[in-house]
C-alpha cells in the first residue's frame, strides 16, 4: 500500500440515496473526487430517491453514465486518474477486477446487509421477506465475487415488526453515512481493518422483479405480510388478480385471528378488505390499489368478486402456453405441481399415475378440463401413450418413484426397476424427441458425504457397502444423473433438481401405520392423532433439512419457465438450510405445536418419545447418515429463488391442513 498523500483521491461509482449520502461524506472528509460514475434513470422505474448527478453538478464534479462498466473507455479514464481509492455506493453493476486494480489503496463497496448474510441483489427486500429482525450496512473490500471481500466496517439496525422495505432503507441510508464517516479517517491513514467475510456461512440472492410480488394466498399470513412489507410502494407492491384486474396492496396489517369460513384470497367483511391466507389467519388490507394507483373500496372489490370472470386468467400470469407432462402426477410433488400450474398459468398438463385420489377434484373441475389430460395406469403398460405425450410436450417431469427408506431395504430390485429402469426409458424418449427433461434426483445421492454443505459441483457422492441395500435408491438416482448428463452432451435440454426432504400436505397417508407407508413428518403426525408413542430411530440424533412443498414448487416453476435458458444443463439443490433439525427436535416441535391446538390436546396427553433401533425398524440393510445440508447458492443466483417457509410455520400448516374440513 502506498504512503498516504496530503489529499486522497477516489473514483466513485454511486447511485440512489446511499450513493448521494456517501459521496457527500467523502467530500466532507476532504477526499478529492475527480470522477463519478452513475446510472441514467430507468424510465420504467419509479424514481423516489435522490440524484447522484445533481450532487455532482452542485460540486462541479465530472460524472458519466456508461452502459457497460467493463468497457475499455472507462478503464482508460480510471487508469489516467490513478486514484487512491475506488468506492461503490449502490452502483448496480459488478466492477471488473482490472478496474478494481487501478485503486492504489483498495476498492470498497457499501452493501445493505450484515455480510455474509444476504449477498447479492435487493438485500433489504430479501431480509424483510425472510422475516429478519435485524439488518445493517457493511463496507467491504471488492473482489471478483459479489460481496465476498474482507469486511472493513459494519453497523446494525433493528427491523421493526411492521416496517416496510422503504422505511428500513431510509434508516440504512443514514447508517451508511455514519459507517463511512466513522471509518474513513482510519482508511485515509492507511489503517484499514479487514475481517473475514465467511461467505460459506452466508447467503446469496438474485434480483427481484415486479412479477415476484404475486401473492400465493396458500402461504401463511406471516409469509404474505412479509411479502407485502418487502415490496410495498414505492416498490412495485404485492399483488393479486381478480377477474383480469391486477390489485396491489398499498397498506396492510397482520391479524392473529382465524377466519374459519372463508376461502383463501381477498374477502370483504364488515366493510373491511381481508386477505385470507393458507394457515387460516388473515391480513387486514387498509389500502388496496389498482394498476393506476387508484384506491379500490371494499364496495368496489365486493362487486368485482361477485362479477363473472371474463376469461380464465389466473394470478396475472401471461406466459405463453406450454404443455407439461408429469409422470407420477398423483404423487406428493406431482399433485402440488399440477395445482400450481392450473391455478397460476395457462399451460396444458398431461399426466399418468396408478391412482388419482389427490387430483380427482381437478380432473372433475369444468374450468380445468380443457387443459388437463390424465391416464390411470402403470408406466410399464402404457409406453405407446407415454411416447405420444412426450412428443407433444414442451417439458417432461418423470416424478414417479419409490422413495421410502424401508422399501430400499425390503424391495431393492423393485426400487431399481421403477427408479432407474422405467425412468431411463423416459430419459431416452426425451432425448429422441428433443424435449426438455426436468429430472428429480435426490439428496440421497450425496450419501455419506463429509462436507458441511453439499455442493452440486464439488461434493463427493459416497455410498455404503453393497450389503447395505438402502443405497440402491441413491445409486439408481446417481446413475441416472450421470446418464442424463451424458445425453446433455449430445443435445438433451435438461435440468436436474435434488429435493431435500420436501414436506407438506399429501406427503403420505396419516392413516397408514406401516413404516413403508409414511415418512417421518407424516408418521409423527399420525402418532399424535392416534395418541401413540413416537419412535426415534437410533435416538433421533440424525439431522435433516426440511423444505416446505410450496418453496419446492416455487423452484420447480422457475425451472420449467427457464427464463433465458438459465436452468438448462444445470443441477440444483432445492432445500431450506435454515430448517436444519434433528429428528428428535422435529418430534418435540410437532408435540409443542399440537399442544397449542384444541383438536390434539387430548390425544397427545399420553404420547411419549421412545428410542428405537434402526436394524429393528428397517432391517440389516439399513445405514444412516448424520447430516444432510444443501448449498443452494446456484439456485438463488440463477433462479432468483429462496425458501421462505420456516420449520415452525411448516409444522403449523401440516396440522392446520389436517384439521380443515374436507
Amino acid at each position: 500500500m502506498s504512503a498516504p498523500t496530503a489529499q486522497h483521491s477516489a473514483v466513485v461509482f454511486a447511485y440512489h440515496n446511499v450513493g448521494v449520502r456517501c459521496l457527500q461524506v467523502l467530500l466532507a472528509r476532504n477526499v478529492r473526487v475527480p470522477l463519478v460514475v452513475t446510472h441514467e434513470d430507468d424510465p420504467s422505474e419509479t424514481i423516489w430517491f435522490d440524484s447522484v448527478g445533481t450532487v455532482c453538478v452542485k460540486h462541479g464534479i465530472p460524472f458519466i453514465t456508461p452502459a457497460n462498466p467493463k468497457s475499455e473507455d472507462l478503464l482508460s479514464k480510471v487508469q489516467a486518474l490513478q486514484p487512491d481509492f475506488i468506492f461503490s455506493f449502490y452502483y448496480r453493476y459488478m466492477l471488473p477486477t482490472n478496474l478494481l486494480d487501478q485503486a492504489r489503496c483498495g476498492a470498497y463497496n457499501m452493501h445493505g446487509s450484515l455480510l455474509p448474510k444476504y449477498r447479492g441483489r435487493a438485500p433489504v427486500n430479501w431480509a424483510i421477506l425472510h422475516g429478519e429482525t435485524e439488518t445493517g450496512m457493511t463496507l467491504h473490500e471488492m473482489v471478483a465475487k459479489p460481496d465476498a471481500g474482507a469486511i472493513v466496517a459494519q453497523s446494525r439496525i433493528p427491523i421493526l415488526p411492521d416496517e416496510t422495505a422503504f422505511e428500513v432503507f431510509g434508516k440504512l441510508s443514514t447508517v451508511a453515512e455514519q459507517t463511512l464517516w466513522n471509518i474513513l479517517p482510519d482508511m485515509l491513514e492507511g489503517r484499514i481493518p479487514k475481517l473475514q467475510n465467511d461467505i460459506a456461512r452466508g447467503s446469496y440472492f438474485g434480483r427481484r422483479k415486479p412479477e415476484d410480488g404475486r401473492i400465493d394466498w396458500r402461504r401463511s399470513a406471516t409469509n404474505i405480510y412479509n411479502l407485502h412489507r418487502a415490496v410495498a410502494p414505492p416498490y412495485p407492491g404485492a399483488w393479486t388478480m381478480i377477474n383480469g384486474r391486477k390489485l396491489i396492496i398499498g397498506k396492510a396489517s397482520l391479524s392473529q385471528r382465524i377466519e374459519p369460513h372463508a376461502s383463501v384470497g381477498l374477502f370483504v367483511r364488515d366493510d373491511m378488505i381481508l386477505g385470507i391466507c393458507g394457515d387460516g389467519q388473515y391480513i387486514i388490507i387498509d389500502e388496496l390499489l389498482d394498476e393506476d394507483s387508484q384506491l379500490v373500496s371494499p364496495q368496489a372489490l365486493s362487486a368485482l368478486l361477485q362479477s363473472p370472470s371474463p376469461c380464465h386468467q389466473q394470478n396475472g400470469i401471461s406466459e405463453p402456453t406450454k404443455t407439461v407432462f408429469i409422470l407420477g402426477i398423483n404423487g406428493f410433488v406431482g399433485h402440488h405441481l399440477l395445482a400450481r400450474i392450473l391455478e397460476s398459468t395457462n399451460w396444458k398438463v398431461c399426466g399418468i399415475d396408478i391412482e388419482k385420489h389427490r387430483i380427482a377434484g381437478r380432473l372433475e373441475n369444468a374450468e380445468y378440463k380443457p387443459r388437463l389430460l390424465f391416464r390411470k395406469g402403470h408406466m410399464e403398460a402404457n409406453w405407446d401413450w407415454i411416447e405420444a405425450r412426450v412428443k407433444e410436450s414442451d417439458a417432461v417431469l418423470p416424478l414417479a418413484a419409490i422413495s421410502t427408506p424401508l422399501s430400499f431395504v425390503k424391495s431393492p430390485l423393485r426400487v431399481f426397476e421403477v427408479d432407474f429402469e422405467a425412468n431411463l426409458r423416459i430419459v431416452r424418449l426425451a432425448s429422441k424427441h428433443k424435449k426438455r427433461l426436468i429430472f428429480p434426483s435426490t439428496s440421497e445421492v450425496y450419501g455419506m458425504c463429509h462436507d458441511d454443505e453439499f455442493d452440486t459441483e464439488e461434493s463427493q457422492l459416497i455410498c455404503g457397502p453393497i450389503h447395505k441395500s438402502r443405497w440402491i435408491y441413491s445409486c439408481s438416482k446417481q446413475l441416472l444423473d450421470r446418464v442424463i448428463f451424458g445425453y446433455g452432451a449430445e443435445g438433451l435440454d435438461f435440468t436436474i433438481f435434488r429435493p431435500f426432504n420436501w414436506i407438506g400436505p399429501g406427503l403420505d397417508s396419516v392413516d397408514n401405520t406401516l413404516l413403508d407407508g409414511s415418512r417421518v413428518t407424516t408418521r409423527f403426525l399420525g402418532n399424535i392423532i392416534r395418541g401413540e408413542d413416537m419412535i426415534l430411530v437410533d435416538g433421533g440424533s440424525q439431522r435433516r433439512v426440511f423444505t416446505y412443498i410450496d418453496d419446492g414448487i416455487d423452484a420447480l416453476m422457475k425451472i420449467i419457465v427457464n427464463e433465458n435458458d438459465i436452468a438448462s444443463g444445470k443441477i440444483y439443490n432445492i432445500g431450506n438450510p435454515a430448517n436444519d433439525y434433528s429428528i428428535r427436535d422435529l418430534a418435540t416441535l410437532m408435540l409443542d405445536t399440537a399442544a397449542t391446538m384444541d383438536e390434539f390436546k387430548e390425544s397427545i396427553a399420553n404420547v411419549k418419545l421412545k428410542d428405537g433401533n434402526s436394524t429393528t425398524f428397517y432391517g440389516e440393510g439399513y445405514q444412516d447418515v448424520q447430516h444432510r445440508v444443501p448449498k443452494i447458492t446456484s439456485a438463488g443466483e440463477n433462479l432468483s429463488w429462496t425458501p421462505l417457509v420456516t420449520m415452525e410455520d411448516a409444522i403449523r400448516r401440516l396440522f392446520f391442513d389436517f384439521t380443515k374440513p374436507c
